[in-house]
């Protein structure tokens, strides 16, 4: 399916002209020593912490990104390759509360961020078990970064995020990979590192620092922003992008300039804001429409790019969920997303993460999945022959084709309800809250951990314990 594209090639290089102008005369900040100097070992020009990028060495440096690359797994079966032309799902990420069945707000424990990657790893449409679904509020911020990477690792054997939070969650992050991975950063990249900039056209020392470690590790990154068209970005969204533009090739030049061929995704999660109350809109309109750009943008440098699908505005899994979130997916999947962040679980503006929805959105994954997959047009699926044997006024269901596809022609859903309108009242009127919390119950109850072998079981707790005690 041709990706879906809302402005001309024309807009795209009037929008990269402008980037262009800002990277050579604004700059962006970068204040981190190791970053300041991988920049001026390549000739970039530097201000204090100002880095300023000519349009040659953009272009040399995106040069050697690659177009595509697979991010390993534990279980080499379900190793994923980005920028191959298909979606790659990961959950929400960053959610600081926890939204029960009840709407009631929580702050997740440790054992609870166990059960969402549990559930991660169980979700058919999560490809990816992702990393900070919510933070853990009973254990130290120092030490929560090294808890969250190592549940995944334990209870996933999906491919999995790392840590960028601090240096030392980043060596936490590198020295699981060593323990589960082994080997050199050659065999390709074993997680990934979500690095935010600090719009508008900036770093923090903390994410700039990450950029280099990961890349001098071999590890993939993914450099993304959320600028707010209207506060921390320009009202105009042709505006926002252009700078945003700026502020991501910055970063992307710098994981290249520290290790070329280092692997990295071009995202954005960029929106408006409600000016009537100056919160931040992910369900909105504009949203959808940044997405769609942005794919268009990644497009015209070449590289794999990530999207935001299921979010919303709504502070439950409701109606409002269900649109905004739909709404988001579908769009960016039209146009022809590699990496997905957020495919699942968000409420509230990223404020907070529902099991009830992470299972809703992991089925909205299913539903956008099934309308990309091509239709197959072939002599047995035009069904001449059965439509022979049946003739007029007949009926297909006891049809031999009919048989023999029955179970694999049709996407099934597992929340949504089409059971009738007798059936739905004479079992108590059950809604779709009340059927999402009985399956992640059900997936939870089915978990086992993925097999890991006794050594590495062990080095990994003993590393877990000696750095969180």
């Amino acid at each position: 399916m041709k990706p879906q594209e809302i402005l001309s090639q024309g807009d795209i290089e009037k929008i990269h002209r402008t980037s262009v102008r800002i990277l050579e005369n604004v700059g962006v900040e970068f204040p981190a020593d190791s970053a300041l100097a991988a920049f001026r070992q390549h000739g970039v020009h530097t201000d204090g912490s100002r880095v300023f990028i000519t349009e040659d060495q953009l272009w040399d440096a995106l040069a050697s990104a690659p177009g595509q690359f697979t991010l390993r797994a534990r279980n080499p079966d379900r190793s994923v390759t980005i920028g191959d032309g298909g979606p790659v799902f990961a959950p929400g990420y960053g959610a600081p509360f926890l939204i029960d069945a009840q709407g009631k707000k929580q702050v997740p424990t440790v054992e609870d961020y166990h059960d969402l990657v549990r559930l991660a790893h169980q979700l058919p449409n999560q490809d990816v078990s992702g990393h900070l679904l919510a933070e853990p509020g009973d254990v130290s911020p120092e030490t929560a970064p090294l808890h969250m990477v190592y549940s995944h690792v334990v209870h996933s054997d999906k491919p999995f995020l790392g840590s960028v939070d601090s240096e030392q969650a980043v060596r936490h992050t590198m020295e699981l990979v060593r323990i589960v991975f082994g080997g050199e950063a050659g065999d390709g990249p074993a997680t990934m590192g979500v690095i935010s900039s600090l719009t508008p056209l900036g770093y923090s020392r903390e994410m700039a620092g990450a950029i280099v470690t990961y890349a001098q590790e071999g590890q993939a990154l993914l450099v993304a922003n959320l600028a707010m068209a209207g506060s921390t970005a320009p009202i105009t969204l042709v505006g926002m992008l252009a700078m945003q533009n700026a502020e991501m090739l910055a970063g992307i030049v710098l994981s290249q300039l520290v290790r070329p061929g280092t692997p990295v995704i071009y995202g954005t999660t960029s929106t408006n804001i409600d000016m009537r109350t100056g919160s931040l809109a992910i369900g909105s309109p504009e949203l959808a429409q940044v997405g769609a750009v942005h794919m268009q943008l990644v497009r015209h440098y070449g590289l794999p790019s990530r999207g935001s699908g299921a979010l919303t505005d709504a502070n439950f899994p409701n109606a409002q969920a269900g649109l905004e979130s739909m709404m988001g997916m579908l769009t960016v999947v039209n146009s022809g997303v590699d990496f997905v962040l957020h495919a699942a679980g968000i409420l509230s503006s990223y404020l907070a993460f529902s099991r009830e929805k992470f299972v809703i959105d992991d089925e909205i994954c299913g539903r956008v999945r099934r309308f990309h997959q091509p239709l197959v047009v072939d002599e047995d699926t035009l069904a001449y022959d059965s439509v022979v044997n049946v003739g007029p006024g007949g009926h297909f269901l006891m049809e031999d084709e009919t048989l023999s596809r029955c179970r694999t022609e049709f996407w099934e859903p597992q929340v949504s309800d089409r059971s009738g309108l007798d059936d739905w009242v004479d079992r108590g009127r059950p809604d779709t809250v009340a059927r999402a919390t009985e399956r992640w119950k059900a997936l939870l109850a089915a978990h086992e951990d993925p097999p890991l072998d006794s050594v590495t079981a062990r080095q990994l707790k003993a590393f877990l314990d000696e750095e969180t005690s």
